[in-house]
């Protein structure tokens, strides 16, 4: 049954996805794919050693990319849809890499934290017997990147450049430019995070394997 929920969710959250242009809506969907995929250690708990630290691992990695996809749209409040995200490697070239890497991350990607999670919780799977979920997981991975390159794409393509207007000075103003720095600084934080965690991920899973002394 698990098992079953799992490919539900993972297709479903995919399909829906697809056709979504609102930035946040995407990444909601992508959210609801992304649990098809934690459900996969859950569904061969008991029967893979695997099981529980690919579950642990990629809840982890998982946290820390959505986390940091959320935060570079909080960012950039005024770019609600995927067309509004035109041209910003030229003019936001930070918060733009730090896009790719959360967004290549949650497809499952090296060297991020995400793909190493996602191939335990591949290895759990297959490792517990559950073959064909393993099939509608990889298959579903694949998919998952068209949707994703639907939002990197338009960032690369020239947008015109808006006329200038002086800021208006104002505690809303003023109190909107600091939680878009702090989001921005955020999601910078996130996307080394999510680099760093994949390159030493094989030690903290083999420190995951390793049974506590009693």
């Amino acid at each position: 049954l698990v098992g079953v929920l799992a490919a539900a969710s993972m297709t479903l959250g995919n399909l829906a996805a697809f056709w979504q242009d609102d930035v946040r809506r995407l990444l909601g969907w992508s959210t609801v794919s992304q649990v098809g995929y934690l459900l996969l250690p859950i569904a061969v708990a008991g029967r893979s050693d695997l099981a529980l630290p690919s579950l642990l691992l990629y809840l982890a990695g998982y946290a820390a990319t959505n986390l940091t996809a959320f935060a570079v749209v909080a960012a950039l409040p005024t770019r609600r849809t995927i067309t509004d995200y035109r041209g910003a490697a030229r003019t936001h070239p930070w918060l733009a890499g730090t896009l790719i890497v959360s967004l290549l991350g949650l497809v499952g990607t090296p060297p991020t934290i995400v793909f190493i999670g996602k191939l335990t919780t591949l290895a759990a799977a297959w490792d517990g017997g559950l073959v064909w979920l393993v099939i509608i997981a990889v298959i579903n991975s694949v998919a998952s990147l068209f949707y994703y390159l639907r939002w990197l794409a338009p960032m690369f393509s020239r947008a015109p450049v808006p006329p200038f207007s002086p800021p208006t000075s104002s505690p809303a103003t003023a109190a909107a430019r600091v939680r878009r720095r702090w989001a921005a600084r955020s999601a910078i934080t996130g996307a080394t995070s999510i680099l760093i965690l994949g390159i030493v991920a094989g030690g903290i899973l083999s420190i995951a394997n390793t049974p506590l002394s009693h």
